[in-house]
């Protein structure tokens, strides 16, 4: 549905709830040098993660692990969805502070990955 945006809350209660309502696609696309597919894609996935320096955020060598947990999550985001017959990409390419702004995420988060999910073209 167009216009509506979920946000994951912890994962220990297994939820979504509205963070934010409207359409971000437009500064979503922008803020990722113009990737038009992100406009396309009836499912964005962003994953974000605690700011370095921030306070609170892990901090030294287990700061590298927030990636990694990315890159884990990302890829199962990917294998469900080629399970389901769609077409996920990962998308790296974007200004942080844009997609912070239009997102409207907390000061204590960071995007790290956006990921499109969808039918792939015929």
């Amino acid at each position: 549905m167009p216009g509506r945006h979920l946000s994951l809350t912890w994962p220990q209660n297994h939820e979504l709830v509205e963070t934010l309502h409207g359409d971000v696609l437009p500064q979503l696309c922008q803020a990722a040098a113009g990737q038009e597919f992100l406009r396309e894609a009836p499912l964005n996935i962003v994953i974000a993660a605690g700011r370095p320096g921030h306070a609170g955020a892990i901090r030294g060598a287990r700061e590298r692990y927030v990636c990694m947990e990315a890159g884990h999550a990302a890829q199962n985001i990917h294998l469900q969805a080629v399970a389901m017959g769609l077409g996920s990409a990962p998308i790296g390419a974007f200004d942080d502070e844009q997609v912070h702004a239009a997102l409207k995420l907390p000061d204590e988060h960071w995007p790290l990955y956006i990921i499109p999910v969808g039918y792939p073209a015929e």
